[in-house]
Order: C-alpha cells, then structure tokens, then sequence
C-alpha cells in the first residue's frame, strides 16, 4: 500500500489515479495523518455502503443519545458549590490553595 500527501494527491491526481484504477490502495495522508484512501472501484464495491435505511437508523441512535445526555443532566445535575461556572471554581481554589480541604477534615 502506498501512501501520498495531500499536496502530492494535488499535483499528480491522474497518475495516482491510474495507479489506483490499476489495482493499487493508496493512503492519503495531511500532517503526517492518514485522512483517506483511495482503493479500486471492485475494492470499495465489496465494502458495500450505508443504505438510507441505515443513516436513518444511525441519526435516531444519535438524537437518542443527545435526548438521554439531556435527561441525565437533568437527574444528575453537576454541583456548582455556588460557582457560576468550572473557571470561577478553578479561579477560587488556585487562589486559597487547598486549605478548603483541610479545613473540612
């Protein structure tokens, strides 16, 4: 398998693609990351692909999660201790240190 930059995939896309039309995978990659591939038309006609049916299903599942995150922020609401948000708290306790915790021991 060979692996191209982005920048190459740009400035040799004919040859990189016959080189793909004649068999061979090809990974593509951007900040030394593999981003795509790019394989023979037979090769990704095996993978098979998502149906709408199936998408549908996927984006259910999803709004189902956000609905369920919703719920339990609500079941479970995170303590503030009177803080307006995670910065004030981190704010108040890089200024007293931790004598907060001793003190309550």
């Amino acid at each position: 398998m060979t692996t191209v930059t982005a920048g190459e995939l740009r400035a040799k896309l004919g040859e990189i693609l016959d080189r793909a039309s004649a068999g061979e995978r090809i990974i593509i990659e951007r900040d030394h990351h593999a981003i795509a591939a790019l394989v023979p038309l037979e090769d990704s006609q095996k993978l098979g692909g998502w149906t709408e049916e199936d998408q549908q299903r996927r984006l259910a599942a999803l709004d189902r999660l956000r609905e369920l995150g919703r719920e339990m922020a609500l079941e479970h609401p995170e303590p503030n201790d009177g803080f307006a948000d995670d910065t004030e708290w981190l704010r108040w306790d890089r200024d007293h240190g931790h004598d907060h915790e001793r003190a309550a021991e």
